[in-house]
């Protein structure tokens, strides 16, 4: 079964092995670039951020990230979508399809068995793509964690290319699209329908990892660069007066005005922020720490793997279910 499995499915194998084949050379020689960039050009270790050789070299360090982190900001939505598309969805609508099922299940080989060995070798060979992807990821962007240059894992523009994430979005977009192809029994139907949900589940989940957990609060009872630590994942922002009341940014601006005039330029900035906190107001900074990032993984991962499991175990109840 291996075998045929391997030769009625090594066009979708060779070509996602080829992909990503390619895109790990181009990882590979940005990160050599970057480190030895890094290796010259770093800054003196605690140089304060906006001086001119730490903003130098964090705008080299951007240029150099942007190309290939633009084009690797599209593939949480295309790889799965391309994986449940291509390798879930034509698995058994296309055996049903071309009537080729009626065959392959009356040989030696019984159903259960040639269904566990399709849905379980490719989806196999699916997370492993995905953490061969993560597996590239990872060490490109340690070549860029240069301070003061910071590449946070937590930070959304990479939380769903490294880790287990990827591997969790491959194998769920692949149950997904042979779950689709065993109910619809049609191939174009069941990748349109596949493609369609995984958009949907994408951009619903989009902005979703800061809710898998109550933010930490830090609250600024004095001028300082930033509250929260470093690393951490951005929630929200705001101000509280003495009595715990909370007010938007404008709000206090507006209640004072009068007495601490406006932060509207850098050097005003600390002279308000110092004037505000006299007159009792408190910034709040919301976060989530650098160590919830495998929290979070795995949150995602079961958010993803339950229901397409759930689905594609209903799927394969009515594949092997004979019908009358």
């Amino acid at each position: 079964m291996l075998w045929l499995t391997w030769r009625q499915h090594r066009m979708q194998v060779l070509l996602t092995t080829a992909l990503l084949a390619v895109l790990g050379v181009a990882l590979l020689i940005s990160a050599l670039g970057t480190a030895e960039f890094a290796a010259r050009n770093a800054p003196v270790a605690g140089c304060m951020p906006y001086t001119p050789p730490c903003s130098t070299f964090t705008i080299a360090m951007n240029e150099r990230i942007r190309p290939l982190g633009e084009l690797l900001g599209w593939l949480p939505l295309l790889a799965p979508a391309m994986i449940g598309a291509f390798w879930g969805a034509p698995l058994l609508a296309r055996e049903f399809e071309h009537g080729t099922h009626r065959l392959a299940w009356t040989q030696s080989v019984t159903r259960r068995r040639w269904l566990a060995a399709k849905i379980v070798g490719l989806g196999a060979a699916v997370a492993l793509g995905g953490l061969a992807l993560s597996g590239m990821v990872g060490p490109w962007l340690a070549a860029f964690d240069v301070p003061p240059f910071d590449v946070d894992r937590i930070d959304l523009r990479w939380f769903r290319l490294v880790g287990i994430v990827p591997a969790a979005w491959w194998l769920s977009a692949f149950v997904l699209g042979m779950a689709m192809g065993a109910l619809l029994r049609r191939t174009l139907p069941a990748m349109a329908a596949t493609l369609a949900v995984c958009a949907l589940a994408f951009f619903g989940l989009l902005h979703a990892p800061p809710s898998y957990a109550a933010p930490q609060r830090a609250v600024q009872t004095k001028v300082m660069e930033d509250p929260a630590p470093e690393d951490s994942l951005f929630v929200n922002a705001y101000w509280i007066d003495r009595n715990g009341t909370t007010f938007t940014h404008e709000q206090v601006t507006l209640a004072l005005t009068g007495p601490c005039g406006t932060d509207g330029t850098e050097e005003t900035a600390k002279t308000y922020a110092t004037c505000s906190f006299s007159h009792g107001y408190r910034q709040v900074a919301e976060f989530h720490p650098a160590d919830r990032f495998w929290q979070f993984q795995w949150t995602e991962a079961a958010i993803l793997l339950v229901p397409a499991l759930a689905l594609g175990g209903v799927a394969v109840r009515r594949t092997l279910r004979p019908r009358i």
